[in-house]
């Protein structure tokens, strides 16, 4: 009977405990991977130039 208690106890209190460890992984390793892609998405190396000027008017041929 005490390892059926004891097994009971484990489920019962280890489930919750490992679920709230995997949501905490998770949300960590997609913080970790947003500011990884939001660093590569602007590399500070590149360079800047102005927007090419809009022609005046459109050619329909």
């Amino acid at each position: 009977m005490a390892l059926a208690n004891l097994i009971a106890y484990v489920v019962v209190f280890g489930l919750p405990l490992w679920l709230l460890a995997e949501e905490l992984i998770y949300r960590f390793a997609a913080t970790r991977d947003v500011e990884a892609a939001a660093a590569s998405a602007a590399p500070a190396d590149r360079e800047r130039r102005a927007p090419e000027p809009a022609r005046a008017h459109a050619s329909f041929v």
